[in-house]
């Protein structure tokens, strides 16, 4: 086992050949602009809320909620408060 930790900065806390975690914190009122990776991406909220949108989607996201994107999907996020949000990036197998 090994122990990652956020750094309440915006920061990848982990990176490897197939998976980058990043540790992205939003202060209330800020964007995150409109963007795409070329990995299938997981996004957990750790604290606040935030508005995430896409092409076809808006939806206010907060602990307990995670959206999973696919590959080159493009997306935003608003931030409605002082947000944390875990956001795991992995090339997956086929």
């Amino acid at each position: 086992m090994k122990k990652y930790q956020g750094t309440n900065k915006i920061s990848n806390i982990f990176e490897s050949k197939n998976q980058i975690i990043t540790d992205l914190v939003i202060p209330k009122g800020k964007e995150i602009p409109t963007h795409h990776v070329a990995y299938t991406v997981v996004v957990i909220p750790v604290k606040g809320k935030v508005i995430f949108s896409g092409e076809n989607f808006e939806e206010e996201i907060e602990p307990g909620i995670i959206v999973r994107l696919q590959p080159d999907e493009k997306h935003k996020l608003f931030a409605l408060a002082d947000s944390e949000i875990m956001v795991i990036k992995s090339h997956l197998a086929d």
